[in-house]
Parts: C-alpha cells; sequence; structure tokens
C-alpha cells in the first residue's frame, strides 16, 4: 500500500495534483480525526472521502440525501474499477437483499464492498443495522450534511437518525472518523451540524466561498416589461451560455416565451414538467441546442458546463446560500463569469408567500391534525394510513394549497406523528405513489408534543435569510465583503482587499449595466482576458466621469420637497434608496430638512429602542452593523438601516 497520497491520487484516479487544500483533509481524515469540510461546489469535495479507503481499506459509508447524486458517484467510481454500492428506493429488494447480504461477510468477499452510499431514511432500518455492524469501518461521510441542521430551509427529519446511528455502531464496531461535508453553510448552520452529530473534536476546513472570477452586478427593475426587455438586451449582446433563474413557474414562462417569440435559442426547466422533458431540456442544454435555459431552482445537479458565463437571477432570490449556489453554476473553468441580478423589491412578496407557506402557524398545524385524525377516537389510530395526493389533502382540510400541506407534513414527521412512505418504484404522475402513515395514536391538543416556540423562531429565520439577501442585494456595499462575511470565511476576507473589483459597488459598474445603449459596451469573445476586462471597466469609468456634475443633495432635496417618496426620488434620480435616505438624513442634519418632516419616514418607537439600544450597549454611532445587530439580537427585524441613521441624526441634534 502506498504511502504517498500524491501517488494514490495518480495511480487510482487518473489526477496530476491536488487542488488546494485537499491534500490536508484527506491527512486528517487519515489520521482519524473527525472532519468538517464547509466548501463550495467545484473543488471535488467528494475525492477527500473517496481516496482514505486505499489508506484505510476498509468499507466508507456516505450519507446522502439525493437518489440521483448518489448513482452519479457511484457510476464514477465503477469507471475508475472501485467497488460501490447504493441502498435507497432506487433499487428493488432483491439487489438491495443481495448487498445487505454481503455486508454480512465483513469483508471477505473477493471483490468486497469499499463505498456504501445510503439515504438517511435507510439509518434505522433493522435489516440494514444488522448487516452494517458486522463491517469494519473506515469513514462515515455525511453529504450534504446542512440537512441535519434546524436552522436549513431543506430540514430532513431523516438526518436526526445519524447521531443514534453513529452511537449504535461505535458500541458495536471499532472507533472510525466522522465527515460532514457541504457547499453553502453560515456558522450558525455549521455550529448546530456539530452539536447534531454529537462531537466534540474536529478539524474544520472553511474557505473558498469568493469566488474570484465571477463579477456580481446589480440591477433594480420594477416594471416586467422593462424587465424582460433588460433580459433580451443582455442576452442578445454576449456570444456565451445563459442560465436565468426565476423564482417562479409562472416568471419561468414569461421569460420563456418573451425569448423564443424574439428567436433566442431557448429551454426550460421546472418541476411540474415530466421527467422525460427536463432531461430532454437540459441534455439540449448541456449539448449546445440551447443558448440560454429558463429555471426554478431545481435545474442544478450534473451542471458542469464549462462554457456557462453569466448566470441572470430574474427574481429575488430567497437567501444568500442559493443565490450563490445557482451563481456557481457558472465559473466552472476558473474564466471571467458574470452573476446579473434583476430584480426588485416587488419579488419579495414571492418570497414572503414562499415562507408564509413553507412555516404554518401552530392553528394550521392543529387543523391539519385534526383532519387526519378525523372520526378516530382519542388514544387509536396508531398506524392508520392515508393514500391521497398533497393537492387532495390540501382542499379537504382547507389548509389552502399542497406547499403547506407538505411543509406540515415534514413538521408532524420531525416530531415522530406521522411517516411518509414512497414505493419502491417512482413514476411521472401526479400520484408518485406516497402515502402516509399514523404512528402515534391521536391525542388533545395538550399532548401534541411539538416545540411550538421553535416553530415560531425558524419562520423568524427565514425573513431574517431574506432580509440578509435584500441587504445583499440592494444595500451599497460591496457584494463580495458581505458573502464572506455571511459565511464567516475569515480566511478569504483577510486577503479581499479594500475594493474587491468583482462587484459592481466596487466597480461603479451600476450605470454600465443600467445604461448599456448609452455606454456601448459590447462583451466581446475576449472577455476572459483580464487585460481586456480592465480596458472595458476604464472606458466605462471614463464615460462615467463625462457625466454631467449636480449637486446630488439639492437634486434630492428638491424632489423632496414635491413630497415625492423615497423610492419615487431614487427612481427619478435612478441611483440607490440607500444613497436617498442617506442624502435625507445629511440634508436633516444640515438644517434643510426639518425633524417633523424627517419623523413622517420613521417609527417613533423604532427611534425609541434604537436610541436605549445605544446608550445601554455604549455603542459608537460612527457605524451601523454593530447597532443593527444588536436590535436583531432581540428580534427586531423590522428597525431598518434608515431608522439607525435617523435616530443617530437626531441624537447628535438632540431632537431625540
Amino acid at each position: 500500500m502506498p504511502e504517498n497520497i500524491a501517488e494514490i491520487l495518480q495511480s487510482h484516479f487518473g489526477l496530476d495534483n491536488f487542488r488546494e487544500w485537499q491534500e490536508e483533509i484527506i491527512e486528517s481524515v487519515i489520521d482519524w480525526n473527525n472532519t468538517l469540510v464547509f466548501m463550495p461546489t467545484g473543488w471535488w469535495k467528494s475525492l477527500t472521502y473517496q481516496l482514505p479507503w486505499i489508506v484505510r481499506s476498509w468499507v466508507t459509508i456516505v450519507i446522502s440525501p439525493l437518489i440521483s447524486l448518489m448513482k452519479d458517484q457511484v457510476d464514477k467510481l465503477d469507471l475508475l474499477w472501485i467497488r460501490a454500492e447504493l441502498v435507497n428506493s432506487s433499487i428493488g429488494a432483491k439487489e438491495k437483499q443481495y448487498i445487505l447480504d454481503e455486508l454480512q461477510k465483513n469483508n471477505n468477499a473477493p471483490n468486497p464492498i469499499k463505498f456504501l452510499y445510503i439515504a438517511p431514511e435507510r439509518l434505522l432500518n433493522e435489516d440494514f443495522l444488522f448487516a452494517i455492524k458486522k463491517q469494519k469501518i473506515a469513514l462515515l461521510a455525511i453529504d450534504e450534511a446542512h440537512c441535519i441542521s434546524q436552522w436549513w430551509h431543506d430540514f430532513r427529519p431523516s438526518y436526526m437518525k445519524i447521531k443514534r446511528f453513529i452511537a449504535g455502531l461505535k458500541a458495536n464496531n471499532s472507533d472510525f472518523p466522522i465527515m460532514a461535508l457541504t457547499a453553502t453553510a453560515t456558522k450558525k448552520v455549521r455550529d448546530d451540524i456539530v452539536v447534531r452529530l454529537g462531537i466534540d473534536k474536529y478539524k474544520e476546513f472553511t474557505k473558498w466561498f469568493d469566488r474570484k472570477n465571477i463579477v456580481i452586478l446589480v440591477r433594480e427593475i420594477n416594471k416586467k416589461a422593462e424587465k424582460l426587455e433588460k433580459v433580451l438586451e443582455i442576452v442578445t449582446k454576449t456570444p456565451w451560455v445563459w442560465i436565468i433563474y426565476s423564482a417562479s413557474i409562472k416568471n419561468v414562462e414569461e421569460v420563456y416565451d418573451y425569448l423564443k417569440a424574439n428567436w433566442i435559442s431557448v429551454g426550460k426547466y421546472t418541476w411540474d414538467m415530466k421527467t422525460s422533458d427536463r432531461e430532454i431540456n437540459q441534455n439540449k442544454f448541456m449539448n449546445d441546442e440551447f443558448k440560454v435555459i429558463v429555471a426554478t431552482n431545481a435545474f442544478w445537479m450534473w451542471i458542469d458546463k464549462n462554457d456557462i458565463r453569466f448566470v441572470i437571477h430574474y427574481n429575488l432570490p430567497w437567501s444568500i446560500e442559493n443565490y450563490y449556489q445557482e451563481v456557481w453554476r457558472a465559473w466552472r473553468d476558473d474564466k471571467l463569469s458574470y452573476g446579473v441580478v434583476i430584480a426588485s423589491f416587488q419579488d419579495t412578496k414571492i418570497q414572503e408567500f414562499f415562507i408564509d407557506n413553507s412555516n404554518p402557524t401552530k392553528a394550521e398545524v392543529l387543523d391539519f391534525y385534526d383532519y387526519l385524525y378525523k372520526n378516530i377516537p382519542l388514544g387509536e389510530g396508531k398506524w392508520y394510513k392515508i393514500l391521497k395526493t398533497y393537492y387532495a389533502l390540501s382542499k379537504e382540510s382547507w389548509i389552502g394549497n399542497d406547499m403547506k400541506v407538505g411543509a406540515i407534513i415534514r413538521l408532524l414527521e420531525k416530531y415522530w406523528i406521522l411517516q411518509r412512505w414512497i414505493g419502491e418504484q417512482d413514476s411521472d404522475n401526479d400520484f408518485r405513489w406516497k402515502w402516509i402513515t399514523l404512528i402515534q395514536e391521536k391525542r388533545i391538543h395538550s399532548w401534541v408534543l411539538i416545540d411550538w416556540i421553535l416553530l415560531e423562531t425558524l419562520k423568524k429565520e427565514s425573513y431574517f435569510k431574506l432580509d440578509q439577501i435584500k441587504k445583499l442585494l440592494f444595500y451599497p456595499t460591496c457584494r463580495k465583503r458581505f458573502i464572506l462575511n455571511y459565511f464567516s470565511d475569515f480566511r478569504d476576507l483577510a486577503t479581499l482587499g479594500d475594493n474587491c473589483g468583482k462587484c459592481d459597488f466596487c466597480i461603479d459598474s451600476k450605470k454600465w449595466i443600467n445604461r448599456m445603449d448609452e455606454y456601448k459596451l459590447r462583451f466581446s469573445a475576449d472577455k476572459t482576458s483580464k487585460t481586456k476586462t480592465k480596458s472595458v471597466l476604464d472606458k466605462a469609468k471614463d464615460l462615467i466621469k463625462k457625466l454631467p456634475k449636480v449637486d446630488t443633495y439639492s437634486a434630492t432635496l428638491e424632489l423632496f420637497n414635491e413630497w415625492l417618496s423615497i423610492k419615487e426620488i431614487a427612481t427619478k434620480r435612478d441611483i440607490w434608496i440607500f444613497s436617498i435616505e442617506e442624502h435625507i438624513c445629511k440634508l436633516y442634519a444640515n438644517d434643510k430638512i426639518s425633524l417633523q418632516s424627517i419623523s413622517k419616514l420613521v417609527d417613533r418607537d423604532n427611534l425609541t429602542f434604537i436610541k436605549n439600544k445605544i446608550i445601554n450597549n455604549e455603542l459608537p454611532t460612527d457605524k451601523l452593523k454593530p447597532i443593527k445587530d444588536v436590535c436583531e439580537t432581540e428580534w427586531r427585524n423590522d428597525i431598518t438601516y434608515f431608522e439607525i441613521k435617523a435616530c443617530v441624526a437626531m441624537m447628535d441634534k438632540g431632537d431625540i
């Protein structure tokens, strides 16, 4: 067995060099350390748990929530002549039993299983547990580990079984390291993963959230017709491949129809399409038959296409995690790429709809509970099965829609009130072989043991995430710095510098995108050249310098005195809302705007709360974020930066 893992990399995987930190991560696993890897898509995280099996030549268990990704990994390992199997609902009962029988042989088969991919739903299956306890385990890897955290929007109740599963294995087996891997996890999620895995000693690797070759550009457009025109304008002026993400199926259809009517080679991808149609459109996009694909966030798996240079977000993404994950579809070959957001505050309503329907109220949960147990006496109903679609359940229960029904069912499953069962064979029809089994007897409401406080906390967390994406896209600050702070990627932050040069705020390219006709900028095939990119940006800056100078504060004051709202002033002046807010506070400080006038724009109670926090916590007033953070720790997400700025200005003048 070779001791040099660089030799193993070449001999088994056909690769000449490790990517940055891959070697250190692998050595951590080989040295028997619990290892946490929080790094973006595209750095071959899978290699860091696949290579160590050669040094520790027992079975490696990989827990993954996605059947399609499991199959992809198994197929790739098979091509390398490395034995890998999967146990999930995609394989038949006979094949599953064959794998379990082999596992009971305790690595004595002629060509033993080296990698076993398993869905978390199978972890406490008695047959599987009996078989796996016979094995010597080299490593337990948890892929998509964010699903274990209660703070993640796609929390998987089945992931709660992992801690118990680990304890059971270690009680019957020799010790083994645990590895958790995910691409997008904030510090809060990372800490929660550690707690829920029950580990105290570990090595953590967090880096690469700064995608240096991605330029982030934001354009705020409110009117649908103007948004569609801007999308068409950008697509027709660029020679490369685009992905356009929309927040809803309705918006996907609108963008798709508009581009197709304008002779753009375009496809679409949404969850309501048949599986066969989705595969056809995805393959056409990957094979260059479509220049553009318009999609919901369902479109992401296996998108490893090198010439994707642009990702447009037609609507406001619901979180920074989602946004950055989708932007990473570009830049797979390290060349310059662009993430363009064409969104508006109106898009917030779409995301608020999703949040409200994904986070049901206590009353809605209990109403649906009563519906499930209707006509069942108290103390009975355990193991009762309900064979109905989510659509039927939503109509009969009067909950409203199947999205909210799905959210309630996941919640009841989390608290062991019911169990979702999915048939071994999937299909394209609406039913998809789903049914529900009640695994708890009917109880009075006070004995329905659900953490209602946590339920409300998670809803507030969802709104916090929405608030953060709004700040990222609409607040005048370096977008790269905001993202790195959000993910607590302090290593990349240390090397970022004062000006990232790769977002519209830092390169002053907002006007460049807003007035593309005026600047006559054209994306050329040499855009990936750093020299030519710099030349284009220099031209943009030169053109900006030639624009007529105006007294920006006087212009704002003139419109303010015409009783226009802040948003109307920003729209009319074609500058940031936050810049207008800054102008108003400065004008008030210089006695150009009266206390009475500025007071109409803020909430008096909020100002009093802010003032008390500043005084009681001795907070400096030259920086707004520490003040906002203190407010948010007490769940005062309703307090805006404008109110903080106004409060500071009023305190300086002694008006509050």
